[in-house]
């Protein structure tokens, strides 16, 4: 296991985009203007001021618009100082009857704000005194000359004074020094490049990143600090050396109280004893000054060049890591572009050693990573030489580890689509706006927690790659167009059968453009596609609708893209009509909530698996739960986990087929009985694509149509049963290890070389994930997961997550506070799920022993679905008493109903009876959904020295319908039921001990 400081990685770790929150918090909101009437008017009338700023700040993406007050006296604008709490105040020169640098002292000695002096345009310098500026009651001034970005640039620069310690401290964020004393210049040039970082930074944020996390990385962007004098550049300097991302300098400006000449080269001189590889732009209006600069390795600009800003734009791309990375060989030719962190490790990984150390001597990988917000792993990488490793290989190795922390982290990231943008790596998509739905959260989530503990499972399990598949969802508001483009809502409600919903459907249109990036994304995908159900009710905490909507596995091998789209809208609107299908009306009806507030999401995943001729499935698939409601075997107790493997689709486990069961906490605690029972309760057949590439989606086969049930037969010819089977030698009775032909004996399909052996640590790495999912959840989970064991020593096996849900029983206990007698009781379990305690159920239905035939259980379904129906029309809720599994989709292990045929049922049994004898249903959806909604089980064994089931008293009762299969029969007074989950025993008392506790 980890370690106990790892164990807490949850509580402690942040995400960067987490710290982002905290960057940035000091903001200029309120500002005070002072003008005259005619400098008013001409700035809202005549430039339209706030018009203006408000186009500013929304090109440039700054989501907080500041609000400007106005005063046209000084006397007005101390009272509304007064009255109101002021972020900034700027002044402009003529305001009447004080100077503003008196009215800057008033303001500075009663309100301590910060006061701009704001010229109306450059002929205004010259009443600015040298002696005026260095009083500090005006802390900077600017020309106006009718550009509102100049306010922009006001507030920014504020704004940087104001954070960048914190951000530094928070988020370790970069900062530009701009040496310039010229306010004209200043006017001018802050404003372009405040624009200029503004723009790039959002175009490098994580391609494709969804809004919110863009809006949050806004704030990660490098911080200007303006100098007017070289002392003020040296203090800047000094302070933020550590975090400096560049430095751009005009040549002449004061030093020492005088107006220098050189000042600029010898501030450069300077930095350059200690920074040698530090960006730094040198600006001048004299040509000659070029060679001086290029001389200090500086980039050299003429301000006087009428493409200043471009220059400057790029010397931000190329200097200051803006730009893509372009690789250089040793003579100077370029040898690869990284236009993003992917392309940067798969460049670094071919490239020549000698560029890598050329580059990593000059500092460029950090400076471009800090440029992108990595400023932590810029960080660790600045200080690294070649030195420090045995040799240059180990400089190339510590640079792919470090770009692939970076993205396991941004693989944690929804990424809102964009096809300009569109990285085909990224593992999580939202094709559409709204909500993800229950599944698509839970994946999302998956993400999140994959991404967060990456390290650790790395460090745990070295060998293994734990992954999620790539996902894309298409958020709910698609669906409300689809279905209002499509006038289907009135039609969705009417009473029609499910394949006329089905058909009409199918017959609906899907927008053009979600179909035109369908086919942009999926159109060099060959794998097949799980379009998955992700309505608002799945998986939720209190209104479980897991396995309720609908999934399809198309196989996508068509050569044509066009026809794999339309198999693939085809799936989306099987999706979107399953919203309205009896099963989910049924489901709706008894949690009571409306599927007129139902909205679908759609999940598309990749399907994990390799293709084995026209057979596309994976080595295995299985579910697992944090809480055990059933723990078989002795020594086991519902802590110790539940999990269940199976060859092939997980569907098996989800339809109530055999499937492998273990505890992942203490997988060598044997739950069967024998040989015989591990036999009979192997799993005897597997679902899997059929790459049937020609075919579309079948109405009537439904959720089957690319899906077939294959016998091990098929298992054998594929080769995959080597790793997960046990070949059975019937003449001695013994297993032996694996399968590896059908000479020795007959394979069964047992995971022991998994859960006993570790050749793979398949229990330690689900016990790891459910606690885990358990920490992070706050409550018990249910994991679903598929995987591999490639053949190719080369490659890692594989353990894919591919949903993880809450899994939560209802509170409600009842204490006894004497012993209740066995006769008081016509029932008791050890093996329940829930906390509950009903007092209003006076109906039994149950399965007569002495007719129970499992080859006629079909007929079984027909019986008690109509008996069902009548107790859901008079709202009377009933016990469901039967033998084997409820829901199963095999026939022979109980009776495979689905919830509209019980869904009047409050309580339900499995038994045993003497000549049917076999285990549980807990991995189903099907039980999930009984356990989430809060429906007592109670599962009574027969070989159970506890467990109680009073026939006799069930035959004694009044009978109410009485079918060749089943009995109803009524008690005189209601019955109690009280199940403990806890203590794990369940009871439900007859009619005359339940009047005695209820009293």
């Amino acid at each position: 296991m980890m370690a106990h400081n790892e164990d807490d990685f949850i509580i402690k770790y942040h995400p960067k985009y987490r710290k982002f929150r905290l960057l940035m918090r000091k903001r200029v909101i309120d500002i005070l203007l002072v003008s005259s009437i005619y400098d008013s008017f001409i700035m809202e009338e005549d430039a339209r001021l706030s018009d203006q700023i408000y186009e500013e700040f929304h090109n440039l993406s700054l989501r907080t618009l500041p609000h400007i007050s106005r005063a046209s006296t000084v006397q007005q604008a101390m009272e509304l100082l007064e009255e109101r709490e002021f972020d900034l105040v700027i002044t402009m020169r003529r305001i009447g009857e004080l100077n503003p640098w008196s009215f800057a002292e008033k303001v500075k000695q009663k309100y301590d704000l910060p006061v701009i002096l704001l010229l109306n345009n450059s002929t205004e310098i010259q009443y600015v005194q040298p002696n005026q500026m260095q009083a500090n009651h005006i802390d900077d001034v600017f020309v106006w000359n009718g550009n509102s970005n100049v306010f922009v640039a006001i507030i920014k620069l504020l704004e940087d004074r104001m954070n960048i310690d914190d951000d530094i401290r928070h988020g370790d964020v970069r900062a530009i020094i701009v040496v310039e004393d010229s306010i004209r210049f200043s006017s001018l040039y802050l404003p372009e490049l405040y624009g200029e970082i503004m723009r790039q930074t959002r175009r490098l944020i994580y391609e494709g990143s969804n809004d919110y996390h863009t809006l949050l990385q806004m704030s990660s962007r490098p911080k200007i600090l303006l100098a007017r004098t070289y002392e003020e550049a040296m203090a800047y300097y000094e302070h933020y050396k550590n975090n400096l991302l560049g430095l751009i300098s005009d040549v002449r400006f004061p030093k020492d109280g005088i107006h220098t000449k050189d000042a600029g080269f010898d501030l450069v001189h300077t930095i350059r004893q200690e920074a040698p590889t530090l960006p730094i732009l040198i600006q001048s209006s004299e040509e000659n000054n070029r060679e001086r600069a290029q001389d200090l390795q500086a980039y050299f600009v003429n301000k006087n060049n009428r493409s200043l800003v471009h220059e400057v734009r790029n010397f931000m791309l190329e200097y200051m890591g803006f730009g893509s990375f372009t690789f250089r060989s040793q003579t100077d030719e370029i040898i690869g572009v990284a236009n993003n962190v992917f392309e940067l490790k798969e460049i670094i990984q071919r490239i020549p050693i000698q560029s890598v150390v050329y580059h990593a001597g000059h500092d460029h990988f950090s400076g471009w990573l800090s440029a992108r917000g990595e400023f932590g792993m810029a960080r660790k990488l600045k200080p690294r030489k070649v030195s420090d490793f045995d040799n240059e290989e180990g400089l190339r190795q510590l640079l792919i580890n470090s770009i692939d922390e970076i993205l396991q982290e941004r693989l944690g990231v929804i990424v809102d689509f964009d096809r300009e943008n569109y990285q085909p790596n990224s593992r999580y998509v939202r094709l559409r706006p709204g909500s993800l739905g229950g599944k698509g959260r839970g994946i999302a989530f998956l993400v999140y927690l994959r991404s967060l503990f990456n390290a650790g499972f790395r460090k745990e399990f070295p060998n293994i790659s734990i992954q999620v598949p790539k996902t894309f969802v298409i958020g709910t508001d698609e669906f409300e167009k689809f279905m209002q483009r499509n006038n289907l809502y009135d039609f969705a409600f009417t009473e029609v059968s499910d394949e006329i919903i089905k058909e009409r459907f199918l017959q609906a249109h899907i927008s053009d453009s979600l179909r035109s990036d369908l086919k942009f994304i999926f159109e060099n995908m060959h794998r097949p596609l799980a379009v998955r159900s992700s309505n608002i009710f799945e998986d939720s905490l209190f209104q479980p609708f897991a396995g309720v909507f609908a999934t399809y596995m198309i196989p996508n091998c068509h050569p044509d893209p066009d026809f794999r789209v339309n198999q693939l809208l085809d799936a989306i609107k099987m999706v979107y009509a399953s919203t309205y299908l009896n099963l989910a009306r049924s489901y709706a009806d008894t949690l009571q909530v409306s599927l007129a507030g139902s909205r679908m999401a759609v999940v598309i995943q990749e399907v994990v698996g390799q293709k084995h001729g026209d057979r596309y499935y994976p080595c295995y698939s299985g579910t697992a739960a944090s809480y055990n409601y059933y723990p078989l075997g002795e020594h086991l107790k519902p802590e110790d986990r539940i999990a269940y493997l199976v060859l092939g689709l997980g569907k098996t486990i989800v339809d109530g087929g055999l499937a492998r069961r273990f505890s992942p906490k203490r997988p060598k605690v044997n739950i069967y009985s024998d040989t015989v029972q591990k036999i009979k309760e192997s799993q005897q057949s597997f679902y899997a694509v059929q790459l049937a590439c020609n075919q579309g989606v079948d109405i009537q086969k439904g959720e089957y149509s690319f899906l077939n049930n294959f016998d091990l037969g098929a298992a054998i010819q594929d080769q995959t049963l080597t790793e997960i089977a046990d070949t059975f030698n019937p003449n001695d009775g013994r297993f032996s290890s694996g399968y590896w032909d059908n000479n020795s004996g007959a394979p069964v399909i047992t995971f022991d070389r998994q859960i006993k052996y570790k050749t793979f640590p398949m229990a330690q790495v689900i016990n790891r994930v459910l606690q885990l999912g358990e920490e992070a959840m706050g409550c018990p989970v249910e994991i679903e997961f598929a995987g591999g064991f490639p053949t190719d020593t080369d490659e890692q096996p594989t353990f894919s997550l591919l949903q993880i849900r809450p899994f939560v029983e209802h509170e409600e206990t009842l204490s006894y506070e004497a012993e209740v007698t066995r006769e008081d009781m016509f029932v008791f379990s050890t093996q329940i799920s829930g906390n509950r305690v009903l007092k209003n159920v006076c109906d039994i239905v149950y399965v007569k022993p002495e007719t129970f035939d499992n080859t006629q259980t079909l007929l079984m379904v027909k019986e008690i679905s109509r008996i069902n129906a009548g107790l859901v029309a008079t709202q009377t809720p009933y016990i469901l008493i039967g033998p084997g599994r409820w829901g199963t989709h095999d026939r022979h292990l109980g009776i495979p109903v689905d919830w509209t045929a019980i869904n009047g049922a409050r309580v339900i049994m499995e038994v045993d009876l003497p000549n049917f004898i076999v285990d549980h249903s807990q991995g189903s959806h099907f039980f999930h959904n009984i356990i989430s909604m809060g429906i007592p089980y109670l599962c009574v064994k027969q070989r159970s020295k506890t467990d109680y089931l009073d026939w006799a008293w069930l035959d004694s009762q009044d009978v109410i319908t009485e079918t060749a299969y089943f009995k109803h029969i009524r008690t005189h007074s209601p019955l109690l039921v009280s199940i403990n989950g806890k203590k794990q025993e369940g009871r439900i008392l007859k009619p005359e001990a339940a009047e005695h506790w209820l009293k």
